[in-house]
């Protein structure tokens, strides 16, 4: 009984020691810009940052072509969410979006959210 006990907690802090040692990319959430240039072939969209030392600077693109980005638009007054697509976006857009880095003024995201129409 005693050998299955050690085997036991043998596995569990090998499991524990591998999970420990998965690297994964910071998602920096929320980050504010207004959309420059709208690439449809690349399905990327060309930014600058809005907020004081933006990570996203005066120009940076960020490929939207994954199937899982997703593209919304909150209502704030009423708390309506409507799904958008690429498509639906416009130059001048103010939108907020969640980038793992930035590198290269290249960037990459999983989610679009559509703060404010241009004008």
């Amino acid at each position: 009984m005693k050998k299955v006990f050690y085997i036991i907690v043998a596995l569990v802090l090998l499991i524990s020691i591998t999970a420990c040692g998965k690297k994964e990319d910071i998602t920096h959430m929320g980050v504010n810009a207004e959309i420059l240039e709208i690439k449809s072939q690349e399905k990327g969209i060309v930014v600058k940052g809005l907020d004081d030392n933006s990570m996203l600077g005066e120009k940076t693109y960020i490929n939207c072509e994954d199937p899982d980005t997703y593209f919304i638009y909150v209502d704030n007054n009423t708390g309506e969410v409507k799904d958008l697509s690429f498509t639906d976006l416009s130059v001048g857009d103010i939108i907020t979006v969640d980038i793992k880095k930035v590198e290269d003024n290249y960037a990459s995201t999983s989610r679009v959210q559509l703060l404010e129409r241009a004008k």
